[in-house]
């Protein structure tokens, strides 16, 4: 699912909505560190990246082309995964994000699992609303969230809110997704292109 900077989402059927309402299967932390300014024409792949389902014990994949830490570190430790290292602000260098595997509330048993992933400035919003049900006893796939987006801000950042809880029946079919889910969550970004940047002489 693309997300869009005039605050809309773009589905894998090309239908463009302003809300989404979705049953959360799974989902995972990614940090990505990138070297050199962004260019929208030349997007290169991660220097650095780690992925978990528990945000406290990212570290660097080992096939991370350049690890920015050492083997037996985790991404906390990093220098670029502090706020202040951001060349453009106050933010951190490395890109902190949640990637969710999402379905539709009318999906079916076959139906695709869809992806979605917040931006930095949303991960603290998704951590609350995750936490606001787990205290309610409440498992985050057993009721369909909706997802829309901060309408104080100018940019696309990603809220929650429980809508309803799912019948026993879609609850039961959307949880023989769940291995699938986690499955393509852990799948590592393609870096396999990646250039070292080149020295300055």
């Amino acid at each position: 699912i693309r997300i869009t900077q005039d605050k809309t989402f773009e589905l894998p059927t090309g239908e463009v909505i302003q809300e989404l309402s979705a049953v959360i299967l799974q989902f995972v932390y990614r940090n990505e560190y990138y070297i050199g300014a962004y260019n929208k024409k030349a997007i290169s792949p991660p220097a650095c990246f780690s992925i978990s389902p528990n945000a406290a014990s990212l570290a660097p994949s080992p096939n991370s082309p350049i690890m920015q830490v050492g083997e037996d570190s985790t991404c906390s430790q990093c220098q670029w995964n502090q706020f202040g290292s951001s060349p453009s602000g106050d933010g951190k260098a490395c890109k902190n994000t949640v990637f969710m595997a999402v379905m539709p509330p009318d999906a079916k048993e076959d139906s695709p699992i869809w992806v979605i992933k917040t931006s930095p400035t949303g991960v603290k919003h998704f951590n609350n609303y995750v936490s606001s049900l787990a205290r309610d006893n409440v498992p985050f796939d057993a009721v369909i969230t909706k997802i829309n987006f901060d309408p104080a801000l100018s940019y696309a950042s990603l809220r929650f809110s429980p809508e309803e809880y799912l019948s026993m029946d879609t609850f039961g079919m959307m949880q023989r997704r769940r291995v699938e889910a986690a499955t393509r969550l852990a799948q590592e970004p393609d870096v396999s292109q990646f250039e070292p940047p080149k020295s300055r002489k």
